[in-house]
């Protein structure tokens, strides 16, 4: 993961250091010379996570001119210069600042502090399990109405698109939801709908409507490739639908710390999901294969087969391939909606 960081002290620097001690995976970028300003609003353009050392005011002000969207903005977190504490302030769920300041302040011993209604009161929260399932939000009003319900002790009712290739059980439903069985229960309409597919979405006006989303792209890259240099390949060649609906990047596990490929993921607010070249290689289909790249990663194709991989379903773009980077296109199928994890992942950040 690339995380921004903007230190005022030594000592915030030094509290800083430790998170790459403890989390080499983490790449950090420091903030130098340049004025706050354009720090900041060079990371918002770019979708990455900022970690300010200092005072939450500092953090705030910088801040400020760039916040526009909850469904889009870069996540913010405020550390205190010894490392004790940190808060996200922005970009809770969606973003994941949440569950960054867990997993930054279980590395370093510092106690992270949330402040989100649905993770205090330990309640699950629909935003993040529309993030962690792939589904697009579509009226993002229903995200409060289904929290005020749970909230308030109200049962949320969901019902599943018949679309779907699985169906789900009331077990598998956390606290709080319940199965829509056209209004034998108290409810009139279904309070959460999840679509397969883009769909009418009639009903009631206040129930929140989610849609898988069903794109995954494949990728594989020199090393070295930039975040612009992706963006630029990426936006050539994926269409606006496509990438608004992108469910995860997918390549091959010698890519997993490629800078590069992280910052295009965060960029777009996706996964990146990668696989060994033994698992790609069982990949069953009709693929692209190129004697060079199995040589260099030990199976013949990445961008097609990590697509298909983790998007179950057809190849929707065969491999395009220029300068040092290549892309496929394969539509997803999902095999399961994980309402527990959410629940579990919450409960586990407040322990």
């Amino acid at each position: 993961m690339v995380i921004r960081v903007c230190v005022f002290t030594e000592q915030g620097r030094q509290s800083a250091e430790q998170l790459t001690e403890k989390m080499p995976s983490l790449h950090l970028k420091w903030r130098e010379d340049e004025p706050l300003q354009e720090w900041t609003g060079e990371a918002f353009a770019d979708h990455q996570p900022i970690l300010f050392i200092g005072a939450c005011g500092i953090a705030v002000r910088a801040i400020a001119p760039f916040v526009q969207d909850k469904l889009t903005d870069s996540p913010v977190l405020v550390m205190d210069e010894k490392g004790r504490h940190i808060i996200p302030i922005l970009s809770g769920h969606i973003g994941g600042a949440n569950e960054l300041a867990c997993r930054l302040a279980e590395a370093i011993g510092a106690e992270p502090v949330l402040t989100t209604a649905t993770d205090v009161n330990h309640i699950f929260a629909v935003d993040v399990f529309a993030k962690e399932n792939g589904l697009r939000i579509a009226n993002r009003e229903g995200i409060r109405y289904i929290s005020d319900k749970l909230l308030r002790g109200q049962q949320v009712s969901v019902q599943l698109d018949k679309a779907f290739p699985f169906q789900i059980k009331e077990v598998e439903l956390p606290e709080g939801l319940v199965l829509y069985d056209k209004g034998k229960r108290s409810d009139l309409d279904p309070d959460l709908v999840i679509f397969r597919k883009k769909n009418g979405m009639a009903g009631s006006t206040q129930a929140l409507y989610l849609t898988v989303k069903p794109y995954v792209l494949g990728i594989g890259c020199k090393k070295g490739k930039s975040l612009a240099e992706l963006r630029s390949f990426v936006q050539r060649h994926v269409t606006a639908e496509q990438l608004q609906n992108c469910y995860a990047i997918a390549s091959i596990d010698l890519k997993a710390e490629e800078v590069g490929l992280q910052e295009l993921a965060q960029y777009y607010g996706v996964p990146l999901i990668t696989y060994s070249s033994e698992v790609l290689s069982q990949v069953e289909g009709t693929f692209s294969e190129s004697d060079f790249v199995k040589e260099t990663t030990g199976v013949g194709s990445v961008c097609e087969r990590a697509a298909v991989c983790l998007g179950k379903g057809q190849l929707l773009q065969r491999k395009i391939a220029e300068d040092g980077m290549t892309l496929a296109i394969a539509e997803r199928i999902p095999e399961k909606l994980d309402f527990m994890s959410c629940q579990d992942s919450l409960l586990w950040r407040m322990s």
